[in-house]
């Protein structure tokens, strides 16, 4: 892995694999929904399906068919703290397909018809998410966990703020965010690297720095229960708790705690809620994890006449899950968990991902061997302290989206008070 800077400060990644025939080239942008306005809410996923109806001499077609004619399949994606673009191809095509990603990145048409055409598609891709409990949910937490904050706001935006998006305001946010201090391109695979080096250096060489760094967003975790009626046929429970950043000291030692509570068909949740008492069809628990916040979410999918009797278990597991895990359990999460990186990192496009995510949001790459090391180091005593500090009922939130009870249902069940 090499790391090289252009004079604009745009920094580029190089992991070169020879043995492989393909390559993929990634372009990350500091801009997401943490960088907008509940005004302009939705523009970094807007301006991601933008780039895709065709630059100043190609048209979006001309795209598709230039893209099918070398192989290569190209993607992107919003999250709420940055955009990526990728293209992939087999590495005799890749200089091509870099060309055409960079061209669609750095001069998008932006015509007023193809803006009308895609918002269109959003507010149908909106009306998606809010037909699924468990999006519905996701955001409903976020935004209420994370109140007054730019976190709350969500990745797609609402249908009122992107109804009202005008080509002026695309020409404003890409002028702040897409900036080379702000920007990460990532090269991985069997690739040309010096041809690769003009290719950007052409490309993006003449930008100029706004001097525009990312600034973290330093939320307060908001407690809060929050009940959505929905005519959906299962109720969505979300149990959330205050969590950790990314790169905090914690940050592995929750990770083991979470494959423990509820990550898996061997944790504890797994177990007794679908396989022993049969109320649930999905318990997962996880990490919310942002540059400088996160939290803790233990989620389900269930018929709203379980929900008081999943509660009391989730409860109890959560109460006593301290006092309930040994040393082959936590054996086992390790080494789970230690798998899955290696596996998810042995791919060529996934191990990139991470890479330049990291570059981007810390000007460093962390390796494979420091995060396994670090999870090798988690002890009985570290996953104990973090359940005790960290799983306490009296920081709970809880979202519920379907057929609701009432408040004073939920407060009872988890003796959740009032602020």
């Amino acid at each position: 892995m090499e790391q090289w800077t252009l004079q604009n400060g745009l920094r580029v990644l190089f992991d070169e694999q020879s043995h492989l025939h393909s390559a993929t080239v990634g372009l990350w942008v500091a801009s997401g929904s943490v960088n907008e306005t509940a005004q302009t809410n939705g523009i970094s996923h807007f301006i991601e399906h933008i780039v895709f109806k065709g630059t100043d001499g190609l048209s979006a077609f001309d795209i598709a068919r230039a893209m099918d004619a070398i192989g290569a399949s190209v993607n992107a994606y919003t999250t709420k703290e940055y955009t990526f673009f990728y293209v992939r191809a087999l590495s005799h095509r890749i200089h091509d397909a870099a060309e055409l990603l960079f061209d669609m990145v750095l001069h998008p048409k932006l015509d007023e018809n193809d803006i009308d055409t895609e918002r269109g598609v959003i507010l149908e891709e909106i009306a998606m998410c809010e037909d699924d409990p468990a999006d519905v949910c996701y955001e409903a937490n976020e935004s209420a966990v994370f109140a007054c904050s730019p976190l709350s706001l969500q990745i797609l935006g609402t249908k009122e703020s992107v109804s009202r998006l005008e080509k002026s305001d695309f020409l404003a946010h890409r002028a702040a965010f897409y900036t080379p201090e702000r920007m990460v391109i990532g090269i991985g695979g069997k690739f040309d690297k010096a041809e690769m080096q003009t290719l950007i250096e052409t490309a993006f060489g003449a930008l100029s720095c706004k001097n525009n760094p990312l600034t973290p967003c330093i939320p307060q975790f908001h407690r809060h229960i929050t009940l959505l009626k929905r005519s959906f046929e299962q109720t969505h429970l979300m149990l959330c708790f205050p969590g950790v950043p990314l790169r905090h000291s914690d940050l592995y030692t929750l990770q083991v705690l979470m494959f423990l509570l509820g990550t898996g068909s061997s944790s504890q949740l797994w177990q007794c809620l679908r396989e022993e008492r049969g109320l649930v069809y999905n318990v997962d628990a996880w990490l919310g994890r942002f540059l400088s916040a996160g939290y803790i979410a233990v989620s389900m999918s269930l018929s709203p006449d379980t929900q008081q009797q999943a509660l009391e278990e989730t409860k109890c597991i959560i109460c006593t899950l301290g006092e309930t895990i040994d040393e082959a359990a936590l054996c086992a999460a390790k080494e789970k968990l230690t798998s899955s990186l290696i596996m998810h990192r042995e791919q060529p496009h996934s191990k990139l991902s991470s890479l330049g995510h990291d570059l981007l949001m810390f000007g460093d790459c962390t390796e494979d061997e420091e995060i396994i090391a670090a999870i090798r180091a988690v002890t009985l005593s570290d996953v104990q302290r973090a359940a005790k500090d960290y799983l306490r009922l009296s920081s709970a939130a809880l979202t519920a989206v379907g057929t609701t009870k009432e408040e004073a249902f939920y407060r009872e069940i988890l003796q959740i008070q009032e602020k």
